[in-house]
């Protein structure tokens, strides 16, 4: 919008404001303005929702690990799913980023902007979650395979040995 419909729309905002407080009959809104109000209006809770998601993935909230670990060990107790997958904040910021940009329309460089960042989280999403799968899969579980199956036998072995050594003195 160029800076003379700005101020056309500026000028149409304070008449509409005067002609309230003076009670004086309303001038009709044209569609024009009744549109961009409702696209600042839109604009202000997507910028307000989209900061405070940022702050939440830079900033996260060090609960969020403990209530994922208590998620995991219910749903092996209860047999179901061995491990689920461990939320991501970028998903969190890209719904947000790709919800507002609906509401906006995409014909905006701000809408092209949120697009173009929650596909780019998404993707993070996706490369992350296939890092934790194959850390897990690769380092975690061989690890963890190693402790409760290999040690165990070791230290049962070790044991015995020191039971006989104790025999023969």
């Amino acid at each position: 919008m160029s800076v003379v419909g700005l101020k056309n729309h500026f000028y149409k905002a304070s008449q509409l404001v005067s002609e309230k407080v003076g009670g004086a009959e309303g001038t009709k809104l044209d569609d024009d303005f009744k549109e961009m109000e409702k696209k600042v209006d839109v604009t202000s809770k997507a910028v307000t929702e989209v900061l405070a998601r940022t702050i939440k993935y830079l900033q996260p909230n060090p609960n969020l690990a403990g209530k994922l670990t208590m998620l995991n060990m219910v749903s092996k107790i209860r047999g179901q799913v061995k491990n689920p997958s461990y939320l991501q904040l970028e998903g969190l910021l890209s719904e947000c980023l790709i919800c507002h940009l609906k509401e906006l329309g995409g014909e905006s460089n701000f809408g092209d902007t949120l697009l173009d960042v929650g596909e780019s989280m998404k993707h993070l999403v996706e490369v992350k979650d296939s890092l934790d799968i194959e850390v897990k899969q690769n380092f975690i579980d061989p690890l963890q395979n190693l402790c409760e199956n290999n040690l165990k036998e070791i230290q049962h072995h070790q044991l015995e040995g020191h039971q006989l050594n104790s025999l023969n003195f």
